[in-house]
């Protein structure tokens, strides 16, 4: 008896908690990929200065190549945006699809596992129990990395191409400065697997980036969430600004976690996605060594986190 009320107060205590999150099963499609494809291409042109700024610094070899001698702030900053927004659309809608389905399904059967365990596990009952916590960040964690790994066949190549823009010496970007004359150039000299260049190290990069991303993201908002609840005794502070709250706050927290852990991985990724010349072989390890003397691994960092943050705040 005292097993089986534990038990209801455990799924209690989730159900307050996830009261405000939407599953995969209740959003409307149609509205996802129609008003969402829209609001994102949005929020993609207004982030897309960070993303320059990021790129700039991870492979510059002095402080002077990170800005633009000349150009106006739209010239500069907003290099490869229509490479970006074309493929970034039906990448995200790869990521999103996967995410949530994935999420939503390892959610359910984990905690079907844990709070209906097979007879063969009956006598681990409450040792079960007792991760029920971890079930948040854990298929948030897995559904990241998976949703991460699943859209990089389009990220990668809109990576290569953009990213070659975004470094581009000015005279140059004047005359060769569009995404057509790039990948005709990468093709010419490179071949179709230029356009793939570092796709290892990307899918290297991904996984540990979307998993922790998520991981850290589904966690804290699991701690917070009872804040936004609208039972919860703090009348004086409206649930929509609780809400914003647990949101930003969770966001912030799982991009700050997320870039300082992969920030190195990103940075070798980078130097060679937009490196010159037929792609060689040579080890991300001799580049990791190259910049370890000093804080090259983590040139960028606070435009990713500012990037990564905002992005999970509106997701």
């Amino acid at each position: 008896m005292s097993s089986l009320s534990s038990q209801n107060q455990q799924q209690r205590a989730h159900d307050v908690g996830r009261r405000n999150e939407t599953t995969w099963s209740d959003i409307d499609k149609t509205r996802l990929y129609g008003i969402g494809s829209v609001m994102y291409s949005a929020l993609t042109v207004a982030l897309h200065p960070l993303t320059v700024a990021k790129i700039r610094r991870q492979v510059a070899t002095n402080n002077n190549q990170t800005t633009f001698n000349s150009g106006s702030f739209f010239q500069n900053y907003y290099r490869g945006l229509s490479v970006v927004v074309s493929l970034a659309i039906p990448a995200r809608i790869i990521y999103i699809s996967t995410l949530e389905f994935t999420r939503e399904l390892i959610d359910t059967n984990t905690r079907q596992f844990i709070f209906n365990p097979p007879p063969a596990m009956a006598a681990y009952e409450k040792q079960l129990q007792s991760l029920s916590p971890f079930v948040t960040p854990f298929s948030g964690g897995i559904a990241g990395g998976m949703a991460a790994v699943s859209s990089q066949a389009i990220i990668v190549p809109m990576d290569v191409i953009s990213q070659k823009l975004m470094v581009m010496e000015a005279t140059k970007y004047r005359q060769k400065g569009s995404a057509v004359n790039v990948m005709k150039s990468i093709i010419a000299t490179e071949g179709y697997g230029g356009l793939f260049r570092g796709f290892g190290l990307s899918l290297f990069t991904s996984l540990p980036a979307g998993t922790i991303w998520w991981a850290s993201y589904a966690g804290v908002k699991d701690q917070l969430n009872h804040y936004a609840d609208p039972n919860y005794p703090m009348e004086a502070i409206p649930v929509i600004a609780r809400q914003g709250f647990v949101q930003v706050t969770s966001a912030f927290s799982a991009a700050l976690a997320a870039s300082i852990l992969t920030q190195p991985l990103d940075t070798i990724k980078t130097r060679m996605q937009v490196a010159k010349g037929k792609p060689v072989f040579f080890s991300p390890v001799a580049v990791a060594k190259e910049l370890a003397s000093t804080s090259g691994l983590f040139k960028g960092l606070l435009p990713r986190i500012g990037h990564m943050g905002v992005w999970g705040s509106v997701l």
